[in-house]
């Protein structure tokens, strides 16, 4: 495997973990590693994906704050490009992926409140699990603190 190849499927990692297509991943890093924007024609080769799954991607990848999407001159010629650099990508991911858990948190969470009583769901093990909540939430609290620690550090 080339050097490429085990770059982009690290992004493609990061994007798995937090809940993407590993399609997300592939396309940020071709962006990435493209020191120029790249046309969306060179991105659908570069890439092997169709034109309208690269639109969904660059969509949200755009919303998610890694991807910068704009037309070319007076044409209907769109270009991608990211200005994002690798410490902030990876902290973009980390963040996502805390977030992702903090989700989790929120759905179990709410389970709790509800004290349900589920159908082949041992009671002794479902009450450990819901009593040990608060613990997981301060532990993502404190996560995030530390990652932002390191946003701080980095930007300096």
């Amino acid at each position: 495997m080339n050097m490429e190849q085990d770059f982009i499927e690290v992004f493609e990692d990061i994007f798995e973990k937090q809940g993407f297509s590993r399609m997300y991943g592939r396309i940020l890093a071709i962006i990435y590693l493209k020191e120029v924007s790249l046309t969306q024609t060179e991105l659908e080769k570069k890439s092997n994906f169709s034109r309208s799954s690269i639109n969904k991607a660059v969509n949200t990848l755009q919303k998610l704050g890694y991807v910068r999407k704009r037309q070319l001159g007076e044409g209907k010629t769109l270009i991608y490009s990211t200005d994002l650099g690798p410490e902030e990508i990876l902290l973009l991911g980390i963040k996502g992926y805390m977030s992702y858990f903090d989700q989790i948190f929120e759905r179990f969470s709410k389970l709790a409140k509800k004290n349900p009583k589920l159908e082949g769901l041992p009671a002794k093990r479902l009450k450990e699990f819901l009593d040990h909540l608060p613990e997981v939430n301060n532990i993502l609290n404190k996560a995030l603190e530390e990652i932002d620690k390191m946003e701080l550090v980095l930007k300096t």
